[in-house]
């Protein structure tokens, strides 16, 4: 089958499934406005969607190894689930109307040059990025579950608007100079900067409350949490640039540090709380043991992305 239309449809109940499907070049379906769920898998040659009204909503959206290059036609307001994976031709996804999302936003395995946009997302639960070249999350405001970036090729990322996040990960992003939430106050769970050699400066102005342990490493020649009353983990604090570490100092002294203290500038090899080489230029060395309770942040990369927020949850936790 190479083409598949329905020009009067305008909804499904439950779930649109197209699964290997490997010559389909149209799917023109222009009335549809609503369905249960999307799931499109194998579709190497559909380069577009012909959905002229837009599917405004869907319980959940899946797409994983086809041929489109946009994802334009899918106006989505709300969504649960949105995981969009292995599409090696998809340049761009730019859901203009989307304001919440209950579920996991997850893109892995794209184009390297993809930009998301996502310009009225306010609240959602995860989201997870890899290898993608720009995220625009301009208005959102806070997530219950993780925000995780891994070897991505953005310069920068800003989030002006984000308050409050559970787990905060940003690993092996090789480019990225500049990471900006000027507003950001709560953390509720690990945060972790590691292996952005080009990151010179970490400084988060608003960040009062860390719930699990703040981990940095890396490069960086600045360290600046000037906000900070309480860190229920570890701290980690370890970089070849000259940093400062008498502020840290202070904090545990202060109690505001209630795990371990580790601050460590100038390091040769500096690490992450769970022993791994920080730094990708440096030397790496076998993983050495953590301190009691004090739970170490996974490697994503042998992880499936659904439900890997919640292992993160649990790991990132310090038990007193």
């Amino acid at each position: 089958m190479t083409s598949f239309t329905a020009s009067s449809l305008n909804s499904i109940s439950d779930t649109f499934k197209l699964n290997g499907l490997t010559t389909l070049t149209t799917l023109s379906f222009g009335s549809l406005t609503k369905v249960g769920s999307i799931e499109f898998t194998a579709l190497p040659n559909l380069q577009s969607l012909d959905f002229t009204k837009g599917v405004t909503e869907a319980g959940s959206v899946s797409i994983t190894n086809t041929g489109l290059s946009s994802l334009n036609g899918i106006s989505l307001e709300t969504v649960g689930g949105f995981d969009v994976t292995e599409n090696t031709a998809l340049k761009s996804v730019n859901v203009n109307n989307l304001k919440n999302a209950t579920s996991l936003i997850n893109f892995a395995g794209n184009m390297d040059s993809l930009e998301i946009e996502f310009p009225n997302l306010a609240t959602g639960q995860n989201m997870t990025f890899r290898n993608v070249s720009s995220v625009s999350v301009p208005s959102l405001e806070k997530l219950k579950g993780q925000l995780g970036f891994w070897g991505n090729k953005f310069k920068s990322f800003s989030a002006p608007n984000l308050t409050e996040t559970s787990d905060l990960i940003f690993d092996n992003n090789a480019k990225i100079t500049n990471i900006s939430m000027p507003v950001l106050k709560t953390v509720k769970g690990g945060f972790q900067i590691a292996r952005n050699d080009k990151l010179d400066s970490v400084n988060f102005p608003k960040l009062e409350t860390v719930e699990g342990a703040i981990d940095f490493s890396g490069e960086f020649n600045e360290a600046s949490l000037p906000s900070l009353k309480s860190v229920k983990g570890d701290l980690n604090m370890q970089t070849t640039g000259n940093i400062t570490c008498t502020a840290f100092d202070k904090m545990k002294s202060d109690g505001v540090i209630k795990g371990k203290k580790t601050c460590d500038a100038k390091a040769k090899d500096p690490k992450t709380r769970d022993g791994k080489s920080g730094s990708s230029t440096t030397s790496s060395s076998s993983s050495s043991s953590t301190s009691t309770g004090a739970a170490s942040f996974v490697d994503p990369a042998s992880m499936p992305a659904m439900g890997m927020a919640a292992v993160f949850g649990a790991l990132l936790q310090y038990a007193l």
